[in-house]
Parts: structure tokens; C-alpha cells; sequence
């Protein structure tokens, strides 16, 4: 094993040891890259930051250090920072059902005059709804949508629009993980970014306790859409506080590419130094 890869590990897995009596902090990092079109892609490393308050509450930031082309120029630097408050509840009973719900705000730290972030803060809210009709098997739906600004920037999602996912999570074996995801935006969006649909797949490796591998691979229903994405992880926290289920490939895909490009108007050119 490498080196590095080796040391990326032994921390991770470190980290993830809970301890008694205290609040438990995790974090996970992730290399994604998207072909948005023909000429414009973006690849980045973002890292995942959470911290779990309390049974029900959690904080998490999502800070990216992106690389966007458009054809010959390119920019690179970080990204938006999104910011967000999370909180959940499982019920007891007939397929366990999950609630949640978070609040998102995304701080402009990205050079947006370079085609990095929006310029802007935004403020947007994530709800969704889990259930494990078998041993083994979940199912989910959840939307987002944001109310202030462009909401939270990815490749996977227009700016302004609602957008909505539909999963399925299979446990395959003790420490694997397989799941599918359908995802698409619904209702008004900005007038230079047309809505998207896409569809992804993943798998998670549990490595030891919480500690985890993740591949996951998207690809676009419609033109408009990003052609393809695909992500690699490791850690025990992947895509920010999900206000459902962490294994969700479209989730994971999304934070990858998330803090990139701006599409809220046409105001940033990619190509500064």
C-alpha cells in the first residue's frame, strides 16, 4: 500500500473512535470530477467536516478546492463553503422511518469574478424521509431547495430549482453497500441553467467501524445535463449532514463536484490566473 494512502487511513480510522461522553467528530474526503459539457468540466477535493452535537443535531461544513475549463482557460481555487445544520429522528416501529431536515448556508469563498462559487451567500433548506421495509434494504426520497440567493452550487443542480431524489440502499454483505439513485429539478429555475435529470450508483467498503471506501458514478437523462461524474472517498462522513441516509451515491456525487462553476447568471468567465 502506498505511503500516503496508508497515512490518509490510520488517521481516518483514528478519528472515527468515538469518545465516551463527548460528541463525536468525522469527516471524510472526496475527489470528484464532472464533465459538464463538450467543453466545460470541473474536478475538485472537497472535505467533509462533521460534528455530531447531540443524538439529533449535527454541524457539518464542505470546504473544495476545485479545478474548472471551459475549452483552452481554466480557473482554479476553492469553492463556496456551504455550511449546514442537520437534524434527525428514527421512530421505533414497522420499517424504522427516518425523518430529517437541515438547514444550508453557503459562504462565497470562491472567486467568482474566475467562474468559482456565486458570489453570493445563500441560504436553502434539505428534508427527506428513509425506511427499511426488509433487513438490510432502505429506501428513501428527499428534496432541497433554496429560498435565498443561488442555493447551494453543484453540477448535479440548477440554481433556484427544487430539487428532488429517489434511492435505494442494499447490504449486500457485512461490509458492503450497494446503492441507485434517480435525481432531477423540478419547477423554476435560473434562465441560464436548464433543469437536470441524473442517475447514479455507488458501493461502500466498510474498512474498519465507521471508517469507509465509497465509488460512486452519475450520469446525465437530458441535454442540459452533465454528461457524466464519478467520486472516490474515504472517511466516515461523505456528504455533509444528510437529513436521511449517508449511503447515497447522488449525495456523495454532488458534494464532489459542489462549489465549482458558477451558473447563476453568467457573471463569472472561467480563465483567471
Amino acid at each position: 500500500m502506498h505511503p500516503r494512502l496508508r497515512f490518509i487511513i490510520g488517521v481516518a480510522a483514528a478519528a472515527s473512535v468515538p469518545v465516551v461522553g463527548a460528541a463525536q467528530a468525522s469527516f471524510g474526503f472526496t475527489l470528484g470530477s464532472a464533465k459538464i459539457s463538450d467543453v466545460r468540466s470541473q474536478r475538485g477535493l472537497s472535505a467533509i467536516l462533521q460534528y455530531q452535537v447531540g443524538p439529533w443535531l449535527t454541524l457539518s461544513a464542505v470546504p473544495a478546492y476545485v479545478h474548472v475549463s471551459n475549452g483552452t482557460v481554466s480557473s482554479t481555487g476553492l469553492g463556496d463553503l456551504p455550511l449546514m445544520a442537520g437534524a434527525a429522528h428514527t421512530f421505533a416501529g414497522t420499517w424504522s422511518p427516518t425523518l430529517g431536515a437541515a438547514l444550508v448556508a453557503t459562504l462565497p469563498t470562491g472567486n467568482a469574478t474566475c467562474g468559482l462559487g456565486t458570489g453570493q451567500t445563500s441560504w436553502g433548506m434539505d428534508a427527506g424521509v428513509d425506511v427499511a421495509p426488509s433487513e438490510g434494504l432502505r429506501l428513501s426520497a428527499s428534496g432541497s431547495h433554496g429560498f435565498s440567493g443561488l442555493g447551494t452550487q453543484s453540477a448535479l443542480s440548477a440554481p433556484q430549482a427544487t430539487s428532488l431524489a429517489f434511492e435505494a440502499a442494499y447490504t449486500v454483505a457485512p461490509r458492503w453497500i450497494v446503492d441507485g439513485s434517480v435525481g432531477g429539478d423540478v419547477g423554476h429555475a435560473d434562465s441560464t441553467q436548464p433543469l437536470t435529470r441524473t442517475v447514479g450508483a455507488g458501493v461502500s467498503y466498510a474498512v474498519a467501524g465507521p471508517l469507509a471506501f465509497t465509488v460512486d458514478v452519475g450520469h446525465g437523462l437530458t441535454s442540459s445535463s452533465p454528461q457524466w461524474v464519478v467520486s472516490l472517498g474515504i472517511g466516515t462522513a461523505f456528504s455533509g449532514v444528510s437529513p436521511v441516509e449517508p449511503t447515497s451515491s447522488l449525495r456523495r456525487l454532488k458534494t464532489s463536484v459542489s462549489g465549482g462553476i458558477s451558473r447563476g447568471g453568467g457573471s463569472g468567465k472561467i480563465g483567471c490566473k
